[in-house]
């Protein structure tokens, strides 16, 4: 295993930013950069051996500046949508900026996304990996306290991209971090998603209005429309965001260990994704909206179109703040978040 560091670009305050490419000993390679701690490509082999990147993304460090949906983001301090941007904790109200409809999403106008994480290679039990971190400052997009909190990927032997969590907090805080990455196991999103076969070892998910609001309900999935316990092909069901932008409680909830919470298959390539994570939720995107504002031009020029990539975000209830029977998502003083996800793949 190793990891190669490049230079990717500078931003606007001048400051350097840094590509790093981890491989395994299976040929396998994954490149992510210090902004916004992204994912920028991911290559892996099909049935036959022939590696091809399976995530969304843009072809340089100017391409995500100028704007994007998130591709490969770490995205924080809360993943998911808060509503109407307030909530309020020890009788102090808070209000974040909107950014999505009349909801914050995922951390707000300056998210994690939108950060320039400090790097650091280290070494776990013989493993390479990249550690990134960041201080976010009291009163930043609007959260209360001050949270130090790292990212670190790693490319196993076992063919799993490995993302770990940690991070502790000087105040009470929503808190809830996830990687927003776009798949497509087919052809690096040329065409739809549609061949994909999706299991979601759940049986309730977050109900949500008509724009994507939490709503503090919890219901029985329903089979035929959000009903993934069973491989579904995604061709087969209309998509909408009430069954493919939603949030799904995993069997087990919370772990120490990470359980298997998604298979997905494609079978013209033969690849398999299986994602597991110590996360209790995860929330399904189909990528609806993509090019919904126009043409969204990605990696060597593609346009991406509509559910051209899949997003499996592991993650705890994100609007825990304002309904906390529904979930966990807060951080307290003296506690240390600890999270692991992984996605593996292996081919059939």
């Amino acid at each position: 295993m190793s990891i190669e560091i490049q230079s990717y670009g500078t931003l606007p305050t001048g400051e350097l930013v840094n590509l790093y490419t981890l491989s395994n000993s299976n040929g396998l390679s994954a490149q992510v950069t210090n902004y916004g701690a992204i994912l920028v490509a991911l290559h892996i082999p099909d049935r036959d051996g022939q590696l091809a990147d399976v995530v969304l993304g843009k072809d340089s460090l100017e391409g995500y500046l100028a704007g994007h949906p998130y591709f490969g983001a770490t995205t924080g301090r809360v993943a998911g949508r808060i509503g109407s941007g307030e909530f309020s904790l020890h009788g102090d109200a808070y209000k974040l900026a909107i950014n999505n409809g009349s909801n914050a999403l995922h951390g707000g106008l300056n998210g994690y996304d939108k950060l320039l994480w400090s790097t650091q290679v280290i070494n776990e039990q013989g493993v390479d990996k990249l550690r990134l971190s960041i201080i976010d400052a009291e009163h930043s997009n609007g959260f209360p306290g001050t949270v130090q909190c790292t990212t670190t990927y790693a490319l196993l032997d076992d063919n799993s991209l490995e993302i770990t969590y940690s991070a502790t907090t000087d105040k009470t805080t929503p808190f809830n971090i996830t990687n927003h990455s776009y798949f497509n196991l087919k052809d690096s999103g040329r065409s739809d998603v549609f061949s994909h076969e999706l299991q979601i070892f759940a049986d309730s998910v977050a109900t949500i209005d008509d724009n994507a609001t939490l709503l503090g309900r919890r219901d029985s999935v329903v089979k035929g429309f959000n009903d993934y316990q069973d491989p579904v092909l995604l061709g087969s069901r209309e998509l909408t965001i009430h069954n493919a932008d939603i949030h799904f409680f995993l069997d087990g909830g919370r772990t120490i260990d990470p359980k298997l919470a998604a298979i997905v298959y494609e079978p013209q390539s033969g690849r398999v994704m299986e994602t597991f994570t110590t996360e209790p939720g995860v929330q399904f995107y189909a990528g609806l909206f993509l090019s919904a504002d126009g043409p969204e031009v990605g990696k060597n020029g593609i346009v991406y179109p509509s559910c051209s990539g899949f997003c499996l975000e592991t993650q705890d209830y994100a609007d825990s703040v304002n309904f906390p029977d529904m979930g966990g998502a807060l951080l307290q003083p003296g506690e240390q978040y600890n999270s692991i996800t992984r996605y593996r793949f292996t081919t059939k």
